[in-house]
């Protein structure tokens, strides 16, 4: 008896990523990066606003949100280490420039 078979293997594309991942990562990379000082307020705060978004999306749609929960807590502690580092750096050189001795005498 001979078999044959007309089956054919169907392929199915893989199902998309959620739509807020890719916000939950410039979220973490964004908080990363708000430790760097002066420009790294502006990274943070942009930072921020990302994570809550991309967590808010992923929250509807039921999928994970844990990156985004980090990309929010990066970006925190990114702005929070930025202006620490912006306060430090600006009473420094108010100090400094105190000990100057501005008057010239000739």
């Amino acid at each position: 008896m001979e078999y044959q078979s007309n089956y054919q293997p169907t392929y199915q594309a893989p199902p998309p990523p959620p739509k807020g991942k890719g916000l939950s990562i410039a979220s973490m990379v964004l908080g990363i990066l708000g430790v760097i000082p002066w420009g790294g307020v502006a990274c943070a705060i942009v930072g921020l606003i990302l994570g809550i978004v991309a967590k808010k999306q992923l929250q509807e749609q039921g999928a994970p949100y844990g990156m985004a929960t980090a990309g929010i807590i990066c970006s925190i502690v990114g702005l929070a280490l930025s202006i620490l580092i912006v306060s430090c750096t600006l009473c420094t050189l108010c100090s400094v420039a105190n000990q100057i001795p501005w008057e010239l005498t000739y």
